[in-house]
């Protein structure tokens, strides 16, 4: 372990020790205090939800970075090409002089050894890598040989973070899942890191606390460019665990949390918070609120009564008191993505005309029509108020609803067969998924996309839809795929398989002197990466008086 990384740590220990309150620390110290949700898993071949995602993305670095153009830029990697134009066989060229928080070199044999740990182990954020092989061709190239052809494998590699073979390797545990390999490192990862990261790992309680300190050696260095005379780079991070909205506002008001990146707040709080001196809101990434309809289950197996449920939803009774945050439209992807394309209703408002005349062409036009039983998720009161809406609207339809909100292993289990899930099951969305044009696309509505939740409109019977799904994985360059994006987009809305009342902002609320992010992303992980922020101390002082 190099001198760098012990002396990064000691510091940051020793500020640790001796102050005890967080907002103690924060009053003289260059720290932020953010709040990730939980973070469970901070091994980067087990990480898998989005608040993993938003840790990993400061510890260790992808081969390639998202783009707000929906696309991936050079990262770890400096090019890639598929090798005599097979798209089974992906040939990758390493930034030279990339350190590692140990301060070693990263090679070829790390990148080679990462993704195989990543295959075997088989968790985590792997699964829509397939069977891939590695293979080393020099200090700085390597192979990847894939189960099958993808022209958009290269994209699904930013949630792909190579470690430290040699760290990690020191720090196996015997015995374990893997055979001669232990536990693989993963005891071991969960309390330290092996990453190229901006930030490098000095703690962590897993669902309680992670701590973190700037690395210096970062190889896309901290230059000041772009940034205010007083907006430095933060030297060090701790992310809190908190799941109470009432007590992150308490935490936020009292100066004692810096930054939620998470964005569950109520209405009310979104209002205090817009009112309150030196909090501010800014918007990075939105999330899809989708209501599957089952097309096996009656009334919603028909295509005609899945229009008329789209067309007597009342869209803006639920998004009016919200659309000053941003709440509004949405469609099979985030309008914030390159390549939407809106869906009916067009205008976004209840049409009960319309919908009587598709009702009329059903098979239940003549009735009786079964009752359409909704889910959500218990304990969600935004899902709850979707499904209260749609039970008014469809009233007028002589449709009765039933709403039930059981827990979320029930709920989620439902959703594994069309035989037990629901008419309509409500999801929220987030584009978490690399790359994220493909997860709400093919993900979605191609028979071996992820299916359960996923999928839980059950609908795979349209050819065409599947033959330009398939082409989206064909066709490397990204300006054509996005072509074929937009052409899907209204073959598979004609369907209806989904009710998508509307998509949901995620607000990062913030203390005002907490700069960023300098490029927005609409992918969760890279705009929660800290070095896309900077604080402000000169006003951290002033606010704090």
């Amino acid at each position: 372990m190099k001198i760098t990384r012990i002396l990064g740590i000691v510091v940051a220990m020793l500020a640790i020790g001796l102050c005890g309150l967080v907002g103690a620390q924060q009053a003289a110290e260059n720290v932020a205090v953010i709040n990730a949700y939980p973070v469970i898993w901070s091994d980067p071949a087990v990480a898998s939800d989005w608040y993993d995602t938003e840790v990993m993305y400061n510890l260790y670095s992808p081969l390639v970075y998202p783009t707000p153009e929906g696309s991936v830029r050079p990262h770890l990697a400096t090019s890639w090409e598929p090798v005599g134009g097979d798209l089974a066989h992906w040939r990758f060229k390493l930034r030279q002089g990339v350190k590692f928080h140990s301060g070693n070199e990263l090679t070829a044999e790390d990148v080679a050894w990462s993704m195989t740990r990543f295959i075997t182990m088989g968790r985590g954020n792997s699964g829509p890598l397939g069977k891939v092989t590695a293979t080393v061709v020099d200090k700085y190239t390597v192979d990847f040989i894939l189960d099958k052809p993808s022209a958009i494998f290269p994209e699904t590699l930013a949630l792909f973070f190579p470690v430290e073979k040699r760290l990690v390797e020191a720090n196996i545990k015997k015995p374990g899942n893997y055979g001669e390999l232990g536990d693989y490192g993963e005891e071991w990862l969960t309390y330290n890191d092996a990453g190229t990261g901006p930030y490098m790992m000095v703690s962590h309680i897993p669902g309680q606390r992670l701590e973190a300190v700037r690395f210096p050696d970062y190889f896309e260095g901290w230059s000041s460019e772009g940034w205010g005379p007083d907006e430095v780079p933060i030297e060090r991070l701790i992310f809190i665990m908190e799941t109470d909205y009432t007590t992150l506002m308490t935490l936020l008001k009292s100066g004692d949390l810096d930054l939620e990146i998470n964005g569950g707040w109520t209405l009310p709080q979104l209002q205090e918070i817009q009112n309150t001196r030196g909090l501010r809101l800014t918007y990075v990434w939105a999330q899809n609120v989708t209501v599957w309809m089952n097309t096996k289950r009656p009334p919603t197996d028909d295509e005609h009564f899945r229009k008329a449920v789209l067309y007597a939803y009342d869209y803006e009774a639920v998004v009016g008191p919200w659309a000053q945050f941003g709440v509004g439209e949405t469609g099979i992807i985030l309008p914030t993505m390159p390549g939407y394309v809106p869906v009916e209703p067009q205008p976004r408002k209840q049409n009960l005309e319309k919908a009587r005349a598709e009702l009329a062409l059903s098979k239940y036009a003549t009735g009786p029509i079964p009752p359409v039983v909704f889910h959500y998720c218990g304990g969600l009161a935004f899902e709850e108020e979707v499904g209260l809406q749609l039970q008014a609207d469809l009233a007028k339809l002589g449709v009765k609803v039933e709403i039930a909100g059981p827990p979320w292993p029930q709920y989620s289990a439902e959703c594994s067969s069309p035989e037990t899930t629901p008419n309509m099951t409500i999801f929220l969305f987030a584009p978490q998924i690399a790359p994220p044009l493909d997860y709400y696309t093919y993900a979605m509505y191609h028979p071996n996309g992820l299916g359960w939740i996923f999928e839980a409109h059950w609908f795979f019977e349209d050819p065409e839809i599947i033959r330009l799904l398939e082409l989206t994985r064909a066709t490397v360059d990204f300006a054509q795929r996005l072509e074929i994006y937009k052409q899907l987009q209204p073959m598979i809305a004609a369907h209806a398989l989904a009710l998508y009342p509307y998509q949901k902002p995620t607000p990062f609320a913030h203390q005002a002197y907490i700069v960023g992010p300098k490029v927005s992303i609409n992918m969760v992980g890279p705009s929660e990466n800290m070095h896309n922020w900077r604080i402000n101390l000169k006003l951290k002082k002033e606010l704090r008086g």
